[in-house]
């Protein structure tokens, strides 16, 4: 929404985001850099004397008073000292957008199954695209030039110096396709030419993200004493910023613009950064925070438990699992050279009995018929090797057992991440032996619920059913044995190390 500045239909946005998300088959490995359209982007300065927390209090305060945001849309921000600071002031450029629009479009994101990295504004991400494909080529570390951004609501004047901004002007334009090509040039001009008189430079850069105004239309019209160099970036751009492969869909190739060249290189891109602007900070609150590696303090420092540092440690563990395993393996060795030594005397042993059975011919193992033995003992357990059977064919995918006890009694303990499997593999029992005694006498799921899902009239309780959808796993019995009740059933759960606050299920 051009006037207010943030989304007009989040519902829209989440649609789209499934459906591009599904379209591309993104893997879910990869990690997510959201770009949105700058709401707010900014250069201040500070007094050097105030510490990191008086000055966000002090960049907050500014925020509060723009008419972007309100008491129902404060500000999430993020800001980076710039390079031009004094030893009397710092000078920060920062970037803002509504605190409560951001975290929806990252509740949307991680509903997914992503994980976020980074929330850039288009002016980060313009600017980083513009260098990355060269377009910034005479750009040095101390040259003064100027940035002009117009898009449908804004034009933005950025004074830069080398690779990093030292202010920023911006003000909302209404423009549109209904009003003539005139009225359009006019309006930019009035904005951009009283900036550009004050800030004189080697070079200005005028890019459009608009097809309303044509860049170098536009820069033919403005008034300046230095080299203009223009660049049309709106979505109808037909140019190709980069080499695009064949094998591309030309329906995405043409899709590839500025502020995705800018996000995709954002994180190889950092390192070349002087300003690393991202939304995603602990501005954003818990959602943030929980994403954050845990932390730890270790001998007055603070170590990030990330992954290399994981790495790192599972190293240092690995090789102090060595130092006790290798002598222990040695010694391991020299109990099976013992072993093998008695195994040796043993077999001997057996070959000297053996020898005198031959010699003896009236000692015979007759008394002992090892057919008859079998078959008695197969016709005994026959039940007992059909569950064998059973157990080792007939198990569905997702369905694990953790206990089995098959005699005189059957009982067939385990555990699945969804019903299906659990039906399924009861049912499979049943169809084996129709006439089996064998009940599902145990169905309960693993979540932090502490609500029964079945009621004491019996009956099923909703709201427990709707919150076990949160289960991670079902644990199930199949038994022939005496039945507990539900409470018995908890309470030896409990206390044999079963699932904790497991539900039992009728």
């Amino acid at each position: 929404n051009v006037n207010t500045r943030r989304v007009a239909d989040m519902d829209i946005f989440k649609e789209t985001l499934q459906e591009l998300f599904a379209e591309l088959n993104i893997d879910k490995s990869n990690k997510v850099v959201l770009n949105i359209p700058a709401v707010t982007y900014r250069v201040a300065e500070y007094p050097a004397i105030m510490d990191e927390a008086e000055t966000s209090n002090a960049i907050l305060e500014s925020l509060v008073a723009d008419e972007a945001f309100s008491q129902n849309d404060e500000p999430c921000f993020s800001a980076a000292k710039l390079p031009s600071s004094s030893m009397q002031f710092n000078r920060v450029v920062y970037t803002a957008a509504q605190h409560n629009v951001i975290y929806e479009m990252v509740m949307s994101i991680k509903a997914l199954g992503y994980k976020i990295y980074a929330i850039d504004s288009a002016i980060s991400s313009t600017y980083n695209a513009l260098n990355y494909i060269g377009r910034l080529s005479n750009i040095q570390p101390d040259t003064s030039w100027v940035l002009m951004i117009v898009d449908n609501f804004m034009c933005r004047v950025i004074p830069m110096i080398g690779y990093s901004p030292v202010d920023a002007f911006e003000e909302k334009i209404s423009i549109g396709e209904v009003l003539e090509d005139s009225e359009n040039y006019a309006t930019v001009l009035s904005v951009a030419q009283p900036w550009l008189k004050n800030n004189p430079s080697k070079y200005l850069y005028v890019v459009s993200k608009t097809k309303i105004i044509n860049a170098e239309i536009l820069a033919s019209r403005l008034q300046y004493d230095a080299p203009i160099i223009h660049q049309d970036a709106s979505v109808s751009s037909k140019e190709e910023f980069l080499n695009i492969s064949p094998e591309v869909n030309p329906d995405y190739a043409s899709q590839i613009s500025l502020d995705v060249i800018g996000a995709a290189i954002r994180q190889e891109w950092e390192k070349y950064r002087t300003t690393n602007l991202n939304l995603y900070n602990s501005s954003l609150g818990d959602i943030y925070i929980q994403d954050q590696p845990p932390q730890i303090e270790f001998l007055g420092r603070t170590i990030i438990l990330s992954n290399e540092n994981l790495v790192k440690f599972f190293i240092a563990v690995l090789i102090i699992a060595l130092a006790i395993v290798i002598p222990l393996f040695i010694l391991i060795q020299r109990n099976i050279f013992v072993k093998n030594n008695e195994l040796s005397n043993i077999n001997a042993e057996i070959d000297s009995i053996q020898k005198f059975l031959d010699e003896n011919p009236e000692f015979s193992a007759d008394v002992f018929n090892e057919g008859d033995e079998i078959r008695s003992g197969i016709a005994h357990n026959k039940g007992v090797y059909s569950y064998y059977s059973i157990v080792g064919t007939e198990i569905p995918k997702k369905l694990w057992l953790t206990h089995l006890k098959l005699g005189d009694k059957t009982t067939i303990e385990g555990q699945a991440d969804n019903l299906e499997s659990i039906y399924g593999f009861y049912r499979n029992i049943k169809d084996y032996d129709q006439k089996s005694d064998l009940k599902l006498q145990k169905l309960g799921l693993a979540s932090k619920s502490k609500n029964a899902v079945v009621s004491d009239d019996g009956g099923f309780d909703t709201e427990s059913i709707l919150t076990s959808l949160n289960a991670d796993f079902y644990e199930f019995r199949i038994s022939n044995e005496p039945e507990v009740s539900p409470k018995d059933l908890e309470k030896k759960d409990g206390d044999n190390g079963g699932l904790p606050d497991l539900e039992p299920i009728n």
